[in-house]
This record gives C-alpha cells, structure tokens and sequence, in this order.
C-alpha cells in the first residue's frame, strides 16, 4: 500500500483551486465552471478540470473528475464559457434594437458589471438597474439576454422565495458578473431591502463562525445586480435612490423589435461567450482610464446639473456614460453618443421626480392614515360636508374604488404630521400639484368644464378623487395601508 500511495504521490500534479467564478484578482484571470481568460485567450479545462495556464495549474471544482455526477455543482456549471457565432457589435446593435434606450443603458451597465472591482475600488459604490413595469413588457427577456453572455444561468431569483441570509451568500459567490433578483412587491421582506441598502456599498451580511476568538465570516457583494418588479420600491425612498429605473411600457412591439429579439435568441442559444470576452481583452484600458474619465464626466455634469440633481444621481449618469468615453474607438456601439448621453440624462431626470413626488405622496397618505388612527380626520355621512375631509364614493357605472378628499383642510393637518415626525412638507400649491401630477396614477382628473383637476360632487362639494385598492377593511393609497 505504501508503495502504491509513492507511486501516486510522485506522479500527482499541484494546482491551485479556484472556487470563486469570475475575475481572480490574485491571479489575473477569469474564472467560469468550465474555462478561464487570461491574456486574452480562453483555456479550457482538461479530463479532470485541470488548466495549464503559462507557470501554473488551475482546478475548476465543477468540472473536477471527483465531482462528475456532484449535484451541489450543477448551478456552477450553468456558468460556462460557450463561445457562440458573433461578436459585440453584432450583439449590442441587436439589443439595442430590441430594447431602444433601456438596451443602451443596458449595454454600458453590462461592461460596469463586468469591470465592477475596478469601479468600486475607486468609487466605493455600485448602482442597480430596476427593470419597472406590467407582466409582459419585455423585462424578464432583456435581462436573460443579458445574463446570457455569462453562460445559461439566465432563471434569476425571486425576491420573495430567498431569505436575506440566501440573496447575500448568492450574490457573493461570483465576482465581476451580473445577479437577477426578480418580482420586487410591497410585501418584500424588510431584511431583503436592507440587503439591498448595504449591497449599494458593496456590503453583505456578516455570520458568525463557531471559535473561541470571535471570528466573524462576511459575504460581500462584488457583482453586478438587477431587480424588477410591477411595484416602485417607493417604501424605502433610499432603495430608489440606489437604483438607475428603467421602464417597461410598452406590450406590443415593431416587427423591427420583434426580428432583432429572434436574431438575438438564437444567437444566445448558441453562446454569448466571444461578446463577454470582447470586453475583457479591454480590461486594461478601462483600468487605467477610469479614473479620470469618471471625474470628467461627473464635472461636466455639475456644470449643467449641480441644481437639477443630487449628487448621487449625477454620480449615476456619470458612471453610466463613462463605458462609452474610454471604449468608444475600441468597440464599436450601436448608438450615437450624444444622444444616448441625453437619453440617460432624460431618464435621470424622470427617475429623479418620481423620487420627489413619491416621497411626498407617500407622506400624505401616511400623515392620513395616521390622523384617521388619531380621529382628527372626518368622512362625510352625507350631512357634514362643511367639515368632513374625505368620501368613500360608491359608483355603480365605475368598475374603481375611489377616495374623495379636499386637499385645502387636510393641509394643516398634513404640516403638523410632518413637523412631530421630523419630515420635510410642502406647501400648499407644491401638494396639490404633485398629488394631482400625471405621474401620480391614482389621480382622477375631473372632466367637469371649469372645474381643473378637481370636481364638484353633488353632496361632497368640490374636491379631488383618487382611486384605491381594497384589501380586507384596509384601502391603500401609494401602498401606505389606510384603515377607516
């Protein structure tokens, strides 16, 4: 036996694990279940998921002999490298024409993901995208498309399935990729959006680990991360913040839109692998550019937008663009730079009024909610116009919930919630034109000639309708849950 374990030993060959997929730092290459890139050439694993790469040796546990029929690696191997037919023009200029202005912004946040550390490192932040809109608007295809230049691991993860502990430890397990965490609601878990908070700064959660001194073991996020869902994560105003909102309207879309999204299929079930790899080989250039260019770009903006948005959203634009500044000569994109740049400034620039109105909004109907609780609002009985606040109209013809209130009374008790509870309020014309703006959905302009945006009810007297959902003896209002 000991003769046997000689033999063995002499003729065994070292090589280094790497257990984490994506970029290795330590060793200048990146890592799939099946293959690594280093200086811009893909080497695959052998027989017994060994590489030779120059003076080392690599073992890529996924495709070790040992762990042939291991099911434990079976998403691991989702990520393999599959070189495919075309290449990042071709790619990016399908996509693009599937997706309009959501796929540019798509494309240059694709190339951040995928240089993620080296943005970090000098930024120490990293923005999400959140895909909003109804079922069948097209979110769930672009980010498959997006997800399949890593390999077929293109399914995502519900929000609402995966603990906390779980979305951490995933997202977490790769390094310079890109996560999908799917179907964001009201009901998310409080845990879960706090995992979203601390992911912004590249935090994860930290677990203890059983020892004597304490040791603690952490899960930081180092990859790219994208969520939708029909809902706004308007509950937490700072989630919103962290986020670059892209929306999804449209359901029915141009034979142009369609032809390009079958082109772009069938190209992502052959491989996307030569696109991803085309932006790797620009590793270096983006490495040394970054810096500058980043600042430049977010100077430039604090030129023309130091009044018009917050730093963290110029921030946002900035680093958006900043792909397009340092590669546009080495690869070749589908849209015009200067209207592109203008694009992601528009969507900025809507992204940044929904945050206004929706914290304001959600504001009101909390400061309602709340004086209801505290009896200092009234609904009309059918006898008490002159003092009652709000009516609970029952429509025959209409198939909606709908609220009537009368903004001018409930306007002092709105200033005095805000001022006990340390929140900014508005004043008066501010209010009402935000709760009765376009963006507000519930809004019910009035039809009525003369009248504006409000109405004059035959009993209520003149006032502004909303529509609301009903859940049990609870309506809600900007999701705020209002019990009468």
């Amino acid at each position: 036996m000991k003769i046997i374990f000689g033999v063995l030993m002499d003729t065994e060959i070292e090589a280094i694990i790497l257990s984490v997929l994506g970029w290795n730092q330590e060793h200048e290459v990146y890592v799939f279940a099946n293959a690594v890139f280093s200086n811009k050439e893909i080497l695959k694993v052998n027989e017994i998921g060994i590489i030779n790469c120059e003076k080392k040796r690599f073992y890529l546990p996924a495709y070790g002999l040992a762990n042939f029929t291991n099911e434990e690696f079976d998403t691991e191997k989702l990520y393999s490298f599959k070189p495919g037919n075309i290449g990042f023009s071709e790619w990016s200029d399908l996509f693009y024409q599937s997706f309009g202005v959501n796929g540019a912004i798509g494309i240059l946040f694709l190339i951040l993901s995928v240089f993620r550390d080296v943005i970090f490192n000098q930024v120490r932040f990293f923005p999400f995208l959140f895909l909003f809109g109804d079922f069948g608007t097209g979110k769930t295809s672009y980010v498959e498309r997006l997800l399949s230049l890593f390999g077929s691991d293109i399914i995502g993860t519900p929000l609402n399935n995966a603990t906390s502990i779980a979305l951490s430890r995933l997202a977490s397990t790769r390094i310079n990729s890109l996560f999908y965490f799917k179907e964001y609601t009201n009901e998310t878990d409080e845990k879960a959006q706090d995992f979203i908070l601390t992911a912004y700064d590249g935090a994860g959660r930290t677990t203890g680990v059983k020892s004597n001194d304490n040791k603690t073991k952490s899960f930081p996020v180092r990859s790219g991360l994208i969520f939708d869902g029909n809902h706004l994560p308007t509950q937490k105003t700072a989630i919103l913040s962290r986020m670059i909102l892209l929306n999804f309207e449209e359901s029915k879309f141009s034979d142009t839109q369609k032809g390009a999204y079958d082109k772009l299929k069938t190209a992502a079930d052959n491989g996307l692998g030569n696109v991803l790899i085309e932006i790797l080989s620009q590793r270096e250039l983006f490495q040394n550019e970054f810096k500058e260019s980043f600042a430049k770009n977010v100077s430039d903006l604090k030129t023309s937008y130091k009044e018009t948005f917050p730093e963290r959203t110029i921030n946002h634009v900035a680093l958006l663009m900043t792909p397009a500044t340092i590669l546009w000569d080495k690869l070749k994109f589908p849209f015009d730079f200067i209207s592109v740049r203008r694009s992601i400034i528009e969507n900025a620039e809507n992204q940044n009024n929904l945050l206004k109105q929706s914290g304001a909004v959600s504001i009101f109907w909390e400061s309602f909610s709340n004086s209801i609780k505290k009896g200092l609002v009234i609904e009309f009985n059918g006898f008490n116009s002159k003092i009652a606040h709000f009516n609970i109209k029952k429509l025959n013809n209409i198939p909606i919930d709908i609220i009537q209130i009368k903004i001018a009374s409930l306007y002092p008790i709105y200033v005095r919630y805000c001022r006990e509870n340390n929140a900014t309020f508005l004043d008066h014309n501010s209010l009402r034109m935000i709760l009765t703006s376009k963006s507000n959905k519930e809004f019910l302009p009035g039809s009525q000639k003369g009248r504006g945006l409000a109405i004059v009810d035959t009993d209520f007297g003149s006032c502004y309708q909303f529509s609301y959902k009903k859940v049990d003896n609870s309506i809600y209002l900007t999701d705020i849950e209002i019990n009468l």
